[in-house]
């Protein structure tokens, strides 16, 4: 079966695989290559596949899952792949931190931008009232 693990911007991941293990918003469950289609939405988990006999895993951030004859794709805004369970977790440590923080950063940019904005048309507000007096 093959899996495809895709964000907005790329696919991560486009491989032959024997099994995957996710999390769904209703539980965990194992998709195997002669299982029924279906569609499901994903937790913010652990995926777990197995490619030649060996163990990987991938980190998604929610997202959505669509199992259609021996094609599952996932669509998720941020994958983390890894091989080694400590390490990825580790990683998904640092890298949700460093997305927390840009997020942070945007948000009071945004914030200072619509200050200026709203304080902008205010004055106009005021001096358009005057002009015509």
């Amino acid at each position: 079966m093959n899996l495809k693990l895709m964000t907005p911007m790329q696919v991560i991941l486009d491989a032959s695989v024997e099994k995957v293990d996710v999390e769904a918003l209703d539980g965990f469950f194992t998709i195997l290559p002669k299982h029924i289609d279906f569609i499901t939405a994903l937790k913010s988990s652990i995926i777990t596949y197995v490619m030649n006999n060996k163990i990987y895993y991938a980190a998604c951030d929610h997202g959505v899952l669509v199992k259609r004859g021996a094609s599952v794709c996932i669509s998720t805004p941020l994958v983390v792949l890894g091989n080694n369970l400590d390490t990825l977790k580790q990683t998904i440590a640092t890298t949700f931190k460093d997305m927390e923080q840009e997020r942070k950063e945007l948000n009071l940019s945004m914030a200072r931008l619509e200050l200026g904005l709203t304080k902008g048309l205010m004055n106009l507000s005021k001096g358009g009232s005057h002009a015509g007096i």
